[in-house]
């Protein structure tokens, strides 16, 4: 059945059920840092005002994924996902600001992307592989995050057409998330990647520390400093 689904979200269903099948043996992750609380309802109202703010959804068929969610309260510095680690799991992150990111050869961490709350966090077939995640996901500051399997999610779209097109737009803007990104890293200037970065991610600039917007921009902390006083001069 998964195989005759065509389209983004086809391939996510299929992705999503083979690493599923590793993550049921390999268990779930033991290690994040993060304390688990019930979810209340606004937590519940938090998930749906995300959920729609991406696509409509239809409530009814959409109501096993809040039933399924956990809430986790973190710290700045908490670990949310970690790389190498079993993670069959979508999230959410309902506040705060969460960062992605791996570590290249020599140990330095390359940041791939924020997620400001609300919003979605990159969805697992972007993150996971044969049933692991390949990135570290981390709050930069306090935040609270919510997560469901996703294999309810997957469920979800099986059922229903609506939530199939949904999970689509997330997984597409995903892809021209990154696009963008990787063009922006092979055409633009450091100056015109920082403009860009400033439209897509408004007042981050003032709430992280620049080391890591200077890792997702591909340049180094000296330069995003330099191209911060010419931007500044230039005004």
């Amino acid at each position: 059945m998964l195989l005759q689904r065509t389209g983004y979200a086809g391939a996510w269903l299929k992705t999503l059920f083979d690493g599923l099948e590793c993550g049921h043996h390999c268990g779930h992750d033991q290690h994040r840092q993060y304390q688990l609380i019930t979810m209340d309802d606004a937590d519940r109202h938090a998930v749906l005002s995300v959920a729609e703010s991406i696509a409509p959804i239809d409530h009814e068929a959409f109501e096993s994924v809040p039933a399924a969610m956990r809430c986790e309260s973190c710290d700045a510095g908490g670990l949310i996902v970690s790389a190498g680690e079993p993670d069959p799991d979508e999230y959410f992150v309902l506040s705060g600001i969460v960062k992605s990111f791996v570590g290249d050869a020599e140990g330095r961490e390359v940041t791939l992307a924020f997620h400001v709350g609300p919003c979605a966090l990159t969805p697992s077939i972007a993150r996971v592989a044969d049933g692991r995640s390949r990135v570290i996901c981390v709050a930069m500051t306090p935040a609270r995050v919510a997560g469901f399997p996703s294999a309810t999610l997957m469920e979800c779209m099986l059922r229903n057409s609506t939530i199939q097109r949904w999970g689509d737009t997330v997984l597409r803007s995903e892809l021209v998330r990154r696009a963008d990104l990787e063009w922006a890293l092979a055409v633009l200037s450091a100056a015109d990647r920082l403009r860009q970065f400033r439209r897509e991610h408004p007042g981050l600039e003032e709430l992280v520390a620049h080391h890591h917007i200077a890792s997702y921009l591909g340049i180094t902390p000296v330069t995003l400093s330099r191209v911060r006083a010419q931007l500044r001069g230039a005004v």
